[in-house]
């Protein structure tokens, strides 16, 4: 295995000018993976989905166009609802959930009836949720990410719905808790209402989740 520092990898791969070479000093200021604390990756000065497990962080893609318009579809009727009937406040990523001690995710839009934790100086994170909502970004890391690590941590953290949002085939699938697991509610098509159990009263239909 190679002991080789960042730098001297650069130098190894690099074009000949220095131009064209990431900023490696930039780098040197972080932690090595495995050994960030939650406090330096809260500190971590960026508007990019990021996400901590157990001194790891991860770099998300940047959500397509198409994704920002599902997650606004759902994410403005939402709030408003949420509001007007005083549930508590509709987050959409980039905001780190707290789902286990030292593990933090990036939900795409969340309902939370919780204040910034005790411990925490400032409003950088939430430690609870009650419906978390997630669309699924193009690629298999980022569908197993959702259909299968994200649900045991959303389990485990017992936020009591988890709705799926997959654009093809434009379907949500409702989850809903059920003691330390989940349970598929559901799966809606194009022409369907969704309604959630946790924000109790609210609807949509999934053609306006998936309207352009």
């Amino acid at each position: 295995m190679s002991t080789a520092t960042l730098p001297e990898l650069a130098t190894q791969h690099a074009p000949a000018t220095l131009e064209c070479q990431p900023a490696w000093e930039i780098a040197q200021l972080f932690p090595y993976q495995g050994n960030w604390s939650k406090y330096d990756y809260l500190d971590l000065p960026t508007n990019h989905l990021v996400e901590f497990d157990n001194g790891r962080i991860e770099v998300l893609p940047v959500p397509s166009i198409r994704h920002q318009n599902i997650q606004l579809n759902i994410a403005v009727p939402l709030r408003v609802f949420v509001q007007v009937h005083e549930l508590g406040t509709v987050l959409c990523s980039p905001m780190p959930l707290q789902v286990a001690p030292l593990k933090y995710r990036e939900p795409d839009v969340f309902v939370t009836q919780s204040t910034a934790p005790q411990e925490s100086d400032s409003d950088k994170f939430l430690d609870s949720a009650e419906l978390v909502i997630e669309i699924i970004s193009e690629g298999a890391a980022n569908r197993k990410r959702d259909l299968t690590d994200k649900r045991a941590d959303y389990a485990a953290a017992g936020i009591a719905e988890y709705w799926i949002v997959d654009p093809d085939p434009q379907s949500v699938s409702v989850l809903r808790l059920q003691g330390s697991e989940y349970v598929e509610f559901g799966t809606f098509g194009i022409e369907d209402l969704v309604r959630s159990d946790a924000v109790s009263g609210f609807e949509i239909a999934v053609s306006k989740i998936f309207a352009k």
